[in-house]
């Protein structure tokens, strides 16, 4: 009598389990990526957001420049205070000296441009000041380098004086008290002599600038 041969079913859960794992891990992929969504849509937001809150805190600023230019007023009077910081240079030092009064021109040419100050003719001078000091030898010493900067001063003077009456009439003091300081500057004498005074006009011009840019 042949035997008859009876195959035992497969156990059908390992496939129960594998079908739930590979669910499982269709599920997570699934939450994962539309958890990056999210998370990529608040960053563009907060993103967009903080741009628009630095465009309307740039454009209410009264230096901002659309093209990206920023007023130089600060940035040349920042200059100008660097350039100072070593009093005992000045007056002594030609070429620091130079500097020191060319970045000055730069900051009162600044500020009057901010205050839409007419053409005059000592803005006009101040405005080719830097270019023409340029060409001033950086080894001039004495009565020669003196003459230089006694001009220069008395145009510094004159345009923060119009600055001053056109928009702030509480530093009248102040310009007054520079151009008496500036009348001390004496083209005939050696620079190096005069020291105390240069230091002097350069600080005080220093104090009426930041006085306007407060």
């Amino acid at each position: 009598m042949a035997e008859i041969k009876i195959e035992k079913k497969r156990p059908v859960w390992p496939w129960v389990v594998l079908i739930l794992i590979v669910l499982a891990i269709i599920v997570y992929f699934i939450y994962e990526n539309r958890d990056n969504d999210d998370y990529n849509d608040d960053l563009n937001d907060g993103t967009t957001t903080e741009q628009m809150d630095d465009s309307i805190d740039l454009q209410s600023d009264s230096t901002y420049d659309p093209n990206q230019n920023y007023s130089s007023t600060f940035d040349e009077f920042s200059a100008f205070e660097e350039s100072i910081s070593d009093s005992t240079r000045i007056a002594v030092d030609s070429s620091y000296t130079k500097k020191a009064f060319s970045n000055l021109a730069k900051a009162v040419v600044a500020k009057a441009d901010e205050s839409a100050l007419q053409n005059s003719e000592a803005l006009n001078y101040l405005r080719d000041y830097s270019t023409l000091s340029a060409n001033m030898s950086s080894t001039t010493q004495g009565m020669e380098a003196s003459k230089n900067f006694k001009t220069p001063s008395e145009e510094i003077v004159t345009v923060l004086g119009a600055i001053q009456s056109k928009k702030y009439p509480a530093l009248q003091s102040q310009v007054s008290d520079l151009k008496q300081i500036a009348a001390k500057v004496d083209g005939s004498k050696r620079m190096d002599g005069q020291q105390a005074f240069m230091n002097s006009f350069l600080n005080k011009a220093k104090d009426v600038l930041q006085a306007m840019n407060n």
